[in-house]
């Protein structure tokens, strides 16, 4: 009875949800026509992800970015231990001090910068920090320069608050990542601000310190800020992985936007962080005040205890080392059934070319429907996605050995009957 009310549950809950995007996404399409058609689309792929989980209980969901390790025992405690000790109302703004503090702190001791507590604004989620940073810097009729593929938030957002995004199409050939120069030629007397993402979602590509520098170097030269999503920044499988706060004394227009959501598997907390100038700062927190008033109380205070705790610190590169078995074992499988896919650098995903003449939409569909495998098409993620689908890693190795095997049967069956 028990596991009939589950189901039921699990029913109604995605039938609210995906009530709930279609409404959101119907009223924000009404702001601008760009985003109309943009968000049409994603619509559409929304619509079709969630009527694909409901077509078969034997299907293996890839397509949610979220861990699949609850989070770890210690935070629940501390957790409990700071709703029983009275820390359930508002906090400061800009989140509590000492959180603050904490990850200055983290950013002074990893990168060698001067990145100070005035720096840091705790928010609710990477996503409304990531808002926030686009809101503080696009003005009028403003441009984004976006390497894709890449997160679709960069470039939704901008076109909801009336900005032009110019995406600079990235190739598998050469990893998934832009050139410096390709970059400076999309930058104009309109440009804002360029929008990155290291380790990438969908690609796993990580920007060197190279690449980073070329990147902030082009940016200085016009007078471009730079944002950098850094929610992934934990899962660097190739130790080349460098934050944009590595360049943060030498630039004054840097922003960066990063998460405790991933990093200690409590996504539905909503905690993340950016780091801004200080000459933002007023600007962020009439933001930040009008929008969320504070961050989540309790939220903060785990998060605190995570940044000065060892034993944190060792079950979360315990966890980075179990997805990087998984990593491994997803691309051998891929890669050993004639799928082109690029072993990630980082980050929880693979991102597999499409080795059928179809675009991704269709790719992923029929693979949803023949075999129930749910993912990602590549083209959600800006023009450099098409041909390509997303596929996580969040999922015990057996499961995701599982998935491998029905793309490889999906795709031999498709060949065959040509």
């Amino acid at each position: 009875m028990r596991y009939g009310n589950e189901r039921g549950l699990e029913k109604a809950t995605k039938s609210r949800v995906k009530a709930k995007i279609e409404w959101n996404i119907e009223y924000l399409v009404s702001l601008d026509e760009r985003a109309e058609r943009d968000a049409g689309d994603i619509l559409s792929l929304i619509v079709q992800y969630f009527e694909a989980i409901g077509s078969s209980g034997n299907s293996i969901n890839l397509g949610i970015g979220d861990l699949d390790h609850d989070l770890f025992d210690v935070l629940k405690e501390e957790a409990v231990r700071r709703i029983t000790s009275g820390y359930n109302k508002y906090t400061q703004t800009a989140g509590i001090p000492d959180l603050r503090e904490e990850v200055a702190k983290y950013y002074q001791r990893r990168w060698k910068c001067e990145i100070t507590s005035k720096n840091v604004i705790i928010t609710p989620g990477a996503s409304n920090a990531l808002f926030m940073s686009i809101a503080s810097v696009l003005r009028g009729g403003g441009e984004v320069v976006i390497p894709t593929p890449t997160f679709p938030s960069f470039s939704a957002l901008t076109l909801i608050m009336g900005g032009r995004v110019y995406e600079v199409p990235t190739r598998m050939e050469e990893g998934f990542k832009p050139r410096a120069e390709t970059i400076a030629s999309k930058l104009g007397e309109k440009t804002c601000a360029v929008i990155i993402n290291s380790p990438s979602n969908p690609t796993g590509s990580i920007y060197d310190e190279d690449l980073i520098g070329a990147l902030v170097d082009e940016c200085k030269r016009r007078g471009v800020y730079i944002i950098s999503d850094e929610v992934y920044e934990r899962f660097d499988y190739t130790g080349r992985y460098t934050s944009l706060a590595k360049f943060w004394d030498s630039y004054d227009r840097i922003i960066i936007v990063n998460s405790f959501s991933k990093t200690l598997a409590m996504t539905g907390w909503r905690l993340g962080y950016m780091v801004i100038p200080e000459h933002l700062y007023s600007r962020v927190m009439r933001l930040q005040a009008f929008i969320n008033a504070c961050p989540p109380s309790v939220a903060q205070y785990v998060a605190l205890f995570a940044l000065r705790s060892p034993e944190v610190e060792r079950l979360i590169d315990a966890k980075v080392a179990e997805y990087r078995d998984r990593r491994d074992g997803m691309w051998r499988e891929l890669s050993e059934a004639g799928v082109q896919v690029l072993l990630p650098e980082g980050g929880i995903f693979l991102f597999p070319k499409i080795p059928l003449e179809m675009d991704s939409e269709a790719f992923c569909n029929r693979l949803a429907k023949s075999k129930g495998v749910i993912t990602i098409p590549g083209r959600a993620f800006g023009a450099g996605g098409e041909r390509h689908f997303r596929i996580t890693i969040s999922a015990p190795i057996n499961t995701l050995t599982e998935a491998a095997r029905r793309i490889a049967s999906f795709i031999e069956e498709c060949r065959a009957s040509k």
